[in-house]
């Protein structure tokens, strides 16, 4: 059974159940494809499949690549299974296929796999998958689920290579394909059909001109779900969501039920658990997910306090990799939690949604995800310098602080400290000290839903500060702040909130200027009427240096609706919500 886990749970739970057992192997005088017929009694079979692909000389020069090479068994039972008389019987743009799902240009040793999508696409464009299984009481990586990994970390002129003991296969089908060739799925493959989702999802990525739909997540709904909600076939679907009696027709309900089930994405389980607002092709409309124990549930959402119990994504049916995306299957969930049960079905539709808040750590950067070692790992650093943060648009002059430095806490933290999730953001070693330093930066919020909402940003308070300007979308908000503001330890919170302050992390209330309650400031930029459920961006932009050296440490930006408490929850640094 493959494992799934998330953020430092997933780094912490993976490490301790990795295979102990595999053998490394290192020479650097060959590449590749040398290596293999230096071994050919393990992989002559597959060095034939990469002559017949014609990819020989390309595994034979100069590059940073990894390779999975099955051996000559595994690519027997590839043959066995597939039924296939020989290697000979293979053509070629099968052959093709088949090595450019093994290789991926990049170097990708094993310490990198993870409960999930390796975070490099292979040459083929699809991306790989690893998790581990029991065999034999021995935890085993298993790559795509398909292959049993032997023997990692081979090292060569080139890269690396991992032995495996099956051959990698390509998807061969769209995800509209995929669907229908289930059996599970024949109403929901009709209300593809009658609602043309079906040809949305059954565009190669090659021919699809439209660059925000090549790759596609699509959440699908077994029969048995369907009929457990009451629906005997897809006649009883269309009398109840069919609102317009078209389901062509965009403002009919069951072309939004069914653009609901498609995010304009690729997300494999691992990415859905970091990941908890996905935007979906039913205009304005987003699928909330988050990870509930070991169980990975969407539309699990607490609103006023009363808990709308979600569907669990059911993982053997899950990260079915399709041609142009990623296959998940929803189903009904079930848990008792504070004493109370709850059920879920397996269908479920668009939710009426209401502003929620959202705590954005701004630490939470796909490249600071998938660098090895450094996500919300105790006492790490990692530097990233203008261009090289997807979602972070920085602007700086000069040579010194041009980069935003990504800082975790030591294990146990500090004793003053107060980090939500023991990390946080350094932008700019100097800040815009003199001509040097960052100028501004913009980071690409997580979705949030449309409403209007107080904007908060969360500091730590530093004896030198910087007068600071803020933006949403483009747009100024009405208040300035400076990171050398602290917080006064005599007021109460509504005092503080009045002028636009408050305690935002769970440290103490203390007098001394050390305290963490005093350092760990929020700060009130203004009331924003957010139109759309979207990203959406905000921007600080420096003015002025108050002092030689403010070290310009950003946590957190809330958006908190309007009528929530602002101040309650507070954000605990283990990364949790205090009451």
């Amino acid at each position: 059974m493959l494992v799934l886990a998330s953020g430092l749970v997933l780094m912490a739970g993976f490490s301790g159940c990795k295979q102990d057992h595999l053998t490394y192997n290192t020479t650097s005088t060959v590449n590749l494809y040398d290596y293999m017929s230096q071994n050919a009694d393990q992989f002559s079979l597959f060095q034939q499949i990469v002559d017949k692909a014609g990819y020989a000389s390309f595994l034979n020069t100069y590059g940073t690549y990894t390779l999975f090479a099955p051996t000559n068994a595994g690519v027997n039972a590839y043959l066995k299974a597939a039924g296939i008389a020989n290697v000979g019987a293979i053509d070629a743009a099968t052959a093709k296929g088949l090595v450019s799902i093994a290789l991926i240009a990049d170097t990708i040793s094993s310490t990198n796999f993870t409960d999930g999508k390796i975070r490099t696409p292979t040459t083929s464009g699809q991306y790989l998958i690893t998790g581990t299984k029991i065999i034999n009481g021995v935890a085993t990586t298993v790559i795509n689920k398909q292959a049993n990994l032997i023997t990692a970390n081979v090292k060569v002129g080139n890269g690396l290579l991992h032995v495996i003991d099956n051959m990698l296969a390509p998807a061969g089908l769209t995800l509209a394909q995929t669907v229908e060739q289930n059996s599970k799925y024949t109403i929901f493959t009709a209300i593809l059909k009658a609602t043309h989702f079906y040809d949305t999802l059954n565009v190669a990525v090659s021919t699809n001109p439209n660059p925000l739909r090549k790759y596609l997540t699509l959440i699908a709904i077994t029969d048995s779900s369907y009929k457990a909600s009451g629906f005997a076939d897809y006649n009883a679907v269309k009398t109840r969501y069919s609102t317009k009696g078209d389901p062509t027709n965009h403002a009919d309900s069951l072309w939004l039920y069914a653009a609901y089930h498609i995010w304009p994405e690729i997300s494999f389980l691992s990415d859905i658990a970091i990941n908890n607002s996905h935007a979906t092709l039913a205009p304005l409309e987003i699928t909330t997910s988050q990870l509930f124990g070991q169980d990975l549930l969407i539309n699990n959402d607490t609103f006023n306090g009363v808990l709308e119990l979600g569907q669990q994504l059911y993982r053997p049916a899950s990260d079915i990799s399709a041609a142009n995306g990623v296959l998940h299957s929803a189903q009904g969930y079930s848990a008792t939690i504070s004493g109370v049960a709850y059920k879920s079905v397996g269908n479920y539709t668009i939710k009426i949604r209401f502003p929620s808040p959202v705590y954005f750590d701004l630490g939470v950067q796909p490249e600071i995800l998938k660098t090895p070692g450094l996500y919300r790992q105790p006492n790490k650093t990692g530097t990233f310098l203008i261009g090289q943060l997807a979602n972070v648009l920085m602007t700086g002059a000069g040579s010194a602080g041009n980069n935003m430095i990504y800082t975790t806490e030591p294990n146990p933290p500090n004793t003053n400290d107060y980090y939500y999730n023991n990390d946080y953001m350094v932008m700019g070693t100097r800040w815009r000290l003199g001509s040097n330093g960052l100028h501004s930066a913009e980071f690409l919020t997580p979705v949030i839903v449309k409403g209007t909402y107080k904007i908060w940003v969360d500091y730590k308070q530093n004896s030198s500060g910087t007068v600071t300007l803020s933006y949403f979308d483009n747009v100024s908000l009405p208040n300035t702040f400076n990171n050398a503001d602290p917080l006064n330890p005599t007021e109460t919170d509504a005092q503080a909130e009045a002028r636009g302050f408050k305690s935002y992390s769970d440290s103490p209330v203390g007098t001394s200027t050390t305290n963490g309650y005093n350092n760990f400031v929020g700060r009130l930029l203004g009331i924003v009427n957010i139109a759309t459920t979207d990203h959406h961006k905000i921007r600080f932009e420096t003015t002025a240096v108050d002092g030689s050296n403010p070290n310009f440490i950003l946590d957190v930006v809330e958006f908190r609706p309007i009528a929530m408490d602002q101040v309650h929850p507070r954000l605990g640094r283990a990364g949790v919500l205090v009451p």
